[in-house]
């Protein structure tokens, strides 16, 4: 794997180049790809983002995340991929990145795949630190603009600071970037506090239904196409519902459960101490020792069996 240090020399020499989040983008990936675009763009390098899934409008108090584009465009030297654990997060660019012969990784997932031809990861509480620390070995001056986007990595990512992942660094960065211009209190209202009536109905109607298993450690929400439609409500909006289900004085697993389409689900795990990157391993995903994801199809009751059975093995006794 390469060092930060050759990282930044490499991309430095690069003439233009095409940035991937990864789908369903969430405040990490967003960030840490659109500031890594504005520092290469103030090197004269040319630099676009592309997505397969929308932005989620909640973060459209931040500049330039408007001009990311959802259909591929341009030729570049270079292609890299920001955020994204495994290949198969790029979704619809996946075939496209991995055909490229020139691809960067920039991640901080444990799980990390390392699919790319230069890989740089680096496992910190939020990608956009890697970010950061990138853009200043690059001797880039990180304006405003840059710091609203990496602090909301890091804020989104800690789970505004409440989660384990947080470390002396990881605040030591925080407040870097607060002297740098980040604003933390609108990045906090808008990404944690502010929400649709939409939302909120959503809310209500998924925590009403909270199913527990073994011993009530394990705590399962579940999300559905008609739950959506009937509060008029979309997926990107379910983001933190796991965070309630967490705060849940029994549950040491969580698992939120996204029908997205027939007998195919997306489910998200959070813990306080078992491992569940080993839980969603199981199932062909990956993420964070106390935070991953996976897809699984088949039933929605097999699929709660498949998981709750993974996840007893891996709580501690």
């Amino acid at each position: 794997m390469i060092s930060i240090e050759s990282l930044s020399e490499k991309l430095l020499k690069e003439k233009s180049v095409a940035l991937f989040m990864h789908m369903r983008p969430d405040g990490d990936t967003i960030g840490s790809t659109v500031a890594l675009k504005l520092a290469l763009k103030s090197q004269g390098i040319t630099a676009e983002v592309f997505c397969c899934d929308k932005i989620p409008e909640k973060f459209y108090f931040l500049k330039s995340v408007k001009s990311v584009s959802d259909k591929f465009f341009g030729e570049y030297s270079a292609f890299v991929a920001v955020d994204c654990a495994d290949l198969s997060r790029l979704g619809d660019f996946s075939e496209l990145f991995k055909s490229h012969k020139n691809t960067y990784n920039i991640d901080h997932h444990v799980s990390n795949t390392l699919y790319a031809k230069i890989n740089y990861v680096a496992d910190n509480a939020s990608n956009c630190e890697n970010v950061f620390e990138l853009i200043k070995r690059m001797g880039i001056d990180v304006t405003e603009e840059m710091a609203n986007l990496l602090a909301t990595g890091v804020i989104t990512d800690t789970g505004n600071f409440s989660h384990k992942n947080v470390r002396a660094e990881t605040l030591k960065n925080a407040g870097e970037l607060v002297s740098l211009g980040a604003d933390a209190n609108l990045i906090t209202y808008h990404t944690f506090k502010a929400q649709s009536k939409a939302r909120a109905l959503l809310f209500g109607k998924v925590m009403s239904k909270i199913r527990y298993f073994l011993d009530d450690r394990f705590a399962v929400s579940s999300i559905f196409n008609k739950d959506l439609i009937d509060c008029g409500a979309t997926p990107d909006e379910t983001e933190g519902f796991i965070d309630f289900v967490m705060g849940i004085e029994c549950v040491e697993v969580g698992a939120s459960i996204m029908e997205i389409s027939r007998n195919k689900y997306k489910i998200s795990f959070r813990s306080k101490n078992a491992d569940v990157n080993g839980v969603a391993s199981l199932f062909g995903g990956g993420g964070h020792t106390l935070a991953s994801g996976c897809q699984i199809t088949g039933e929605y009751e097999e699929v709660v069996d498949k998981i709750t059975f993974a996840v007893s093995r891996y709580l501690q006794d």
